[in-house]
């Protein structure tokens, strides 16, 4: 009893706080009307979210488990995902990861109560965008929100892409090398998907951990080494007995830089 009278002052204050801050710093030319789709369990947050999102114009779906959220998500068009990671019948990673491997990119954010290194990496490799630990105040979501649904505005964004023999199907996520197919783990696909983006291009690792993992606090330059790695394997030991078919220059101190062919060797 005083565990939830306590939850619901909380909730309540932070509400105040978020009226307030919104009756002073929004006006009505911030408002939008990208659709959001909030999947949270705990209704008295999933209320506040909603209440606090459509105050600044957001169209708002609400779910409460896994499953549902991943039917309304397959069935309609958003512009960004609010997710739990504690979800019953379905966890909030799990739910990322299949709307992923189905082909649908909308931006994430994950929400948990798990603030370790451990978990955040796995949310981001699952495919989350961003990663938000609770409790956290309405105005870093809104921040949140705000820059993830800036990131398709700040490329023009290929539904194919062709290196060579290597061609990205961005819509069946789908990688392939004269026709074969490549599977690639999700962070491999990503950075792959951003060499492409910037061919003939030196890639910083500082852009790496930023565009792949969603901000250089969740990856050292070990692990991006480690997944460059692995993608050159890749596609050493993939089709047709090919030496090398994709090469991914090492860029000494700065970063990596892509080019495919059908000859020579992976650079290490």
């Amino acid at each position: 009893m005083v565990l939830n009278f306590t939850l619901k002052f909380v909730q309540d204050m932070a509400w105040q706080a978020f009226s307030s801050y919104n009756r002073v710093y929004r006006s009505p030319t911030t408002w939008s009307m990208s659709r959001v789709l909030i999947i949270e369990d705990d209704a008295r947050l999933a209320s506040l979210l909603r209440r606090g999102l459509e105050a600044e114009g957001y169209v708002i779906d609400v779910a409460s488990d896994g499953f549902e959220g991943e039917l309304l998500a397959v069935e309609n068009k958003y512009d960004a995902l609010i997710v739990d990671w504690r979800l019953p019948k379905q966890d909030g990673k799990s739910l990322i990861e299949r709307l992923r491997s189905s082909g649908d990119h909308t931006p994430a954010l994950m929400l948990t109560a798990l603030d370790d290194i451990e978990h955040r990496i796995a949310g981001l490799d699952a495919g989350a965008d961003d990663y938000l630990t609770k409790p956290f105040s309405f105005e870093e979501l809104l921040a949140r929100i705000r820059a993830l649904l800036r990131r398709p505005h700040e490329l023009v964004r290929s539904t194919v892409y062709r290196e060579g023999e290597l061609v990205m199907n961005r819509e069946r996520r789908e990688v392939t090398w004269k026709g074969e197919l490549i599977l690639l783990r999700p962070k491999e696909y990503a950075l792959l998907e951003l060499f492409l983006q910037n061919k003939d291009a030196v890639v910083s690792r500082t852009t790496i951990a930023e565009k792949v993992w969603g901000s250089i606090v969740y990856v050292t330059d070990n692990v991006i080494d480690v997944t460059v790695s692995s993608l050159r394997q890749k596609f050493k030991e993939s089709v047709d007995g090919h030496e090398s078919m994709l090469i991914i220059e090492t860029v000494r101190g700065v970063g990596y830089k892509l080019r495919a062919s059908d000859t020579g060797a992976a650079h290490a």
